[in-house]
């Protein structure tokens, strides 16, 4: 398999200097996420620690994967955790359409991949975990895709109809049939029709009819790419996690007020080491949601009491109302981590650029909770490069890397190099006719009436700017129609660099399945991908 590796810098700084081992940035970490040293170590710490509730877990986790259709590989998986020498590592995503940007898929893989790893360097069991973010209610986030069809160089967005009342999260989101099926038809209509098309429409049409809400839909596809794989799933709304976290709200609504001053204090370090916060900390956050109806609301403290847009809590009553009604309660992106981290014997979290630089902040927050930061490793990028494109690369004399580095300054000298448009000639004269006819008036006009000499000189200036504009537009879109070279172009930055962002955070996996064939998910598995933090080319 052919996979291509290059240095491309993280969007976000404190993310890229964690990769490269800057000092820095590992200081707000528990440990080096490329030393095998810190696993052994991580390890150490973990066989140490008791109270886990491996066998309620196991339960749910076995209850759950069953009903989503998971495979009998993942079930094995689960049984394995039984023992107390089994770990993970495990990562996850919101319930995006379709499963969303490629970046989960990618996510997925890294986590296969890394599970395999680490079993054999570490010669424990280790166990592929992905957490499903059903509960994230900005919907907007999740209820669309984007895709690109054969040889296109437009890029198409397309929304799946939700109804958005209120803050609803997506687990609790209804699947309408109807909406589904021309949501469905419409994908479908825009991709070129292959030998993998109707297995591909069959397997989404029976997962969401099966589903009863977005996220669900989300997990049963999951299910079916990667469940052979080992890939175990569990979603953050159900009752048996709920169950399982109640100490962890307990103690989060204890010492909420030296959480908080904890998050405070972590973002003046890293504002002090010189990089951009990407949380926003307030003192009075109080790091969790409560369900009032159907609608997940931020609490908010104010001195001894807790508030939402409905109502207010004691802190003894928030105590025992999560004792009684776990399932009111839900983690923000601060306390997710714990949560996690209380279920399951976490080798490493894989996550993002952006949840890289979230992490940052949690360190002492675990400490204070009894427990240790897991590993934080950045996940794997990928980019799929087609044969056909790769070509159109090489015709410019670039390379990928070329591409995805400095590829709007290279079209910007392209641009630059090339021969005048014929039409920029005839404009030209045009402009020459018409100061040939139009200055002599404009001179007679200001002969009559001398106050109207700067009107009729502003005149002849829109005149010409008019025919300036006019020219500008037409040739753009004479090139754009009839210009080879600037549609492969607009191909290139579509297909690698689709509004501006690297492939992965935008387009869609099964637009490429479609192409290629489902088996293009065990062809990433497989594929000897380096786990340093570079970039991975995947060649198709």
């Amino acid at each position: 398999m052919n996979v291509e590796c290059i240095a491309l810098p993280a969007a976000n700084r404190l993310a890229r200097e964690y990769q490269l081992g800057n000092p820095s940035a590992l200081q707000f970490f528990a440990y080096h996420p490329y030393e095998m040293q810190a696993y052994r170590e991580r390890l150490e710490w973990l066989q140490g620690r008791t109270g886990y509730n491996r066998e309620r877990l196991t339960e749910g986790l076995y209850s759950y994967n069953k009903e989503i259709g998971n495979s009998q590989e993942a079930l094995g998986q689960i049984e394995l955790l039984k023992r107390p020498d089994t770990y993970v590592v495990i990562g996850g995503q919101q319930a995006g359409v379709l499963t969303g940007p490629l970046y989960t898929i990618h996510k997925a893989v890294h986590l296969i991949q890394a599970a395999k790893k680490l079993s054999a360097e570490l010669n424990v069991n280790v166990v592929p975990v992905f957490w499903i973010a059903g509960e994230d209610h900005d919907i907007d986030e999740i209820d669309h895709l984007y895709w690109l069809a054969d040889k296109e160089t437009r890029l198409h967005k397309q929304r799946l109809p939700l109804p958005k009342k209120g803050r609803v999260s997506a687990s609790s989101l209804a699947l309408d049939a109807k909406a589904c099926e021309q949501f469905l038809t419409q994908f479908f209509h825009g991709q070129i029709e292959t030998e993998q098309t109707a297995a591909i429409r069959e397997l989404l049409e029976s997962t969401a009819a099966a589903s009863g809400n977005v996220a669900e839909w989300f997990a049963r596809l999951m299910a079916q790419l990667f469940g052979k794989h080992g890939l175990v799933l569990v979603e953050s709304s159900l009752p048996f996690v709920r169950e399982l976290e109640i100490p962890v709200f307990q103690k989060v609504i204890e010492h909420n007020e030296t959480i908080a001053d904890l998050l405070l204090k972590a973002a003046d370090r890293i504002a002090t080491a010189g990089y951009p916060l990407q949380l926003q900390i307030e003192a009075h956050q109080a790091n969790l949601f409560l369900y009032e109806g159907t609608d997940r609301l931020l609490l908010e403290r104010q001195k001894d009491r807790f508030i939402n847009r409905r109502a207010a809590y004691s802190r003894d009553e928030l105590l025992r109302l999560a004792a009684e009604q776990p399932e009111r309660f839900s983690s923000n992106v601060v306390t997710r981590g714990l949560m996690q981290e209380h279920l399951f014997p976490t080798l490493a979290f894989i996550g993002g650029p952006g949840e890289v630089a979230y992490w940052a902040y949690y360190r002492e927050v675990f400490e204070l909770l009894g427990m240790r930061m897991p590993i934080v490793l950045p996940r794997m990028s990928i980019t799929l490069l087609e044969g056909a494109l790769q070509r159109l690369i090489a015709g410019f004399g670039l390379t990928i890397q070329d591409v995805l580095t400095d590829f709007p300054k290279w079209k910007q000298q392209w641009e630059a190099q090339q021969e005048p448009h014929p039409l920029h000639q005839q404009f030209a004269a045009a402009r020459e006719s018409i100061e040939a006819v139009y200055r002599p008036l404009v001179e007679e006009v200001a002969r009559l009436d001398g106050g109207l000499r700067n009107l009729a000189d502003k005149n002849a200036e829109l005149l010409l700017a008019q025919i300036a504009f006019l020219e500008t537009r037409l040739v753009r879109s004479l090139q754009q129609r009839e210009d080879v070279d600037h549609r492969r172009i607009q191909r290139i930055e579509a297909s690698l660099l689709p509004e501006g962002g690297l492939q992965e955070r935008k387009l869609c996996f099964f637009s490429f399945a479609n192409k290629y064939g489902l088996d293009l998910v065990d062809r990433l598995v497989e594929a000897p991908f380096a786990h340093d933090g570079t970039h991975q080319i995947f060649h198709i």
